[in-house]
Protein backbone atom coordinates (compact mmCIF):
# COMPACT_ATOMS: atom_id res chain seq x y z
CA UNK A 1 0.00 0.00 0.00
CA UNK A 2 1.77 3.24 -1.24
CA UNK A 3 -0.07 5.88 0.77
CA UNK A 4 0.86 9.68 0.10
CA UNK A 5 0.27 11.75 3.05
CA UNK A 6 -0.72 14.68 0.82
CA UNK A 7 -3.96 13.29 -0.44
CA UNK A 8 -5.77 13.79 2.43
CA UNK A 9 -4.64 16.78 4.02
CA UNK A 10 -6.23 20.46 2.63
CA UNK A 11 -3.98 21.58 -0.35
CA UNK A 12 -3.71 25.71 0.25
CA UNK A 13 -2.96 28.22 -3.06
CA UNK A 14 -4.63 26.56 -5.75
CA UNK A 15 -7.58 28.80 -5.66
CA UNK A 16 -6.93 32.27 -4.70
CA UNK A 17 -9.14 34.32 -2.13
CA UNK A 18 -11.35 36.90 -3.68
CA UNK A 19 -12.97 40.33 -1.77
CA UNK A 20 -16.90 39.43 -2.98
CA UNK A 21 -17.62 42.55 -0.35
CA UNK A 22 -16.45 45.17 1.85
CA UNK A 23 -18.33 47.88 3.59
CA UNK A 24 -17.83 49.82 6.32
CA UNK A 25 -18.75 48.82 10.21
CA UNK A 26 -22.55 50.37 10.53
CA UNK A 27 -23.70 52.09 13.00
CA UNK A 28 -25.37 49.37 15.37
CA UNK A 29 -22.37 47.79 15.18
CA UNK A 30 -20.06 50.41 16.34
CA UNK A 31 -22.82 51.23 19.18
CA UNK A 32 -22.55 47.79 20.20
CA UNK A 33 -18.81 47.73 20.98
CA UNK A 34 -17.18 49.56 24.24
CA UNK A 35 -13.73 48.90 23.06
CA UNK A 36 -11.45 47.04 20.47
CA UNK A 37 -8.04 45.71 20.66
CA UNK A 38 -5.55 43.78 18.26
CA UNK A 39 -4.51 40.29 19.55
CA UNK A 40 -2.71 37.33 18.63
CA UNK A 41 -4.83 34.37 17.77
CA UNK A 42 -4.55 31.18 15.76
CA UNK A 43 -5.53 33.24 12.25
CA UNK A 44 -2.58 35.81 12.75
CA UNK A 45 -3.56 39.23 14.45
CA UNK A 46 -7.31 39.86 14.93
CA UNK A 47 -9.25 42.39 16.68
CA UNK A 48 -11.20 41.69 19.63
CA UNK A 49 -14.44 43.94 20.00
CA UNK A 50 -15.36 44.04 23.66
CA UNK A 51 -19.22 44.15 23.61
CA UNK A 52 -21.30 46.20 25.59
CA UNK A 53 -23.54 43.50 26.63
CA UNK A 54 -21.06 41.76 27.61
CA UNK A 55 -18.56 38.98 25.98
CA UNK A 56 -15.70 39.31 23.25
CA UNK A 57 -16.20 39.03 19.66
CA UNK A 58 -13.22 38.12 17.18
CA UNK A 59 -12.45 38.99 13.55
CA UNK A 60 -9.41 38.34 11.99
CA UNK A 61 -6.95 41.27 10.19
CA UNK A 62 -6.78 41.28 6.50
CA UNK A 63 -3.27 41.45 5.49
CA UNK A 64 -4.15 43.45 2.61
CA UNK A 65 -4.93 46.38 4.44
CA UNK A 66 -2.22 48.93 6.96
CA UNK A 67 -0.77 46.37 9.87
CA UNK A 68 -1.80 46.95 13.52
CA UNK A 69 0.22 46.54 17.27
CA UNK A 70 -0.73 44.23 19.04
CA UNK A 71 -2.65 45.79 22.07
CA UNK A 72 -3.95 48.72 20.17
CA UNK A 73 -7.23 49.87 19.48
CA UNK A 74 -9.04 49.96 15.73
CA UNK A 75 -10.92 53.02 14.39
CA UNK A 76 -14.42 51.08 13.59
CA UNK A 77 -14.97 54.57 11.71
CA UNK A 78 -12.31 53.84 9.26
CA UNK A 79 -12.03 50.38 8.84
CA UNK A 80 -13.64 48.04 6.17
CA UNK A 81 -15.50 44.39 7.07
CA UNK A 82 -14.04 42.79 3.50
CA UNK A 83 -15.83 38.82 2.71
CA UNK A 84 -13.16 36.67 0.95
CA UNK A 85 -14.41 33.50 -1.35
CA UNK A 86 -12.96 30.83 -2.25
CA UNK A 87 -13.96 28.03 -4.47
CA UNK A 88 -14.70 25.27 -2.48
CA UNK A 89 -14.82 27.38 0.58
CA UNK A 90 -17.15 29.21 2.60
CA UNK A 91 -17.44 33.04 2.66
CA UNK A 92 -14.23 34.31 5.40
CA UNK A 93 -14.86 37.69 6.85
CA UNK A 94 -11.30 39.70 7.81
CA UNK A 95 -11.08 43.32 9.08
CA UNK A 96 -9.27 45.82 6.78
CA UNK A 97 -7.09 48.66 8.27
Amino acid sequence: MNENVFSTLNVYGDNPWTVTNSRNFNAAEIGAVRSTAVVESKFGKSVCFFLNGGGQSYIPLSTQGKDAELGSSIDMKAAKLVTLHREGDGDIVRVEL
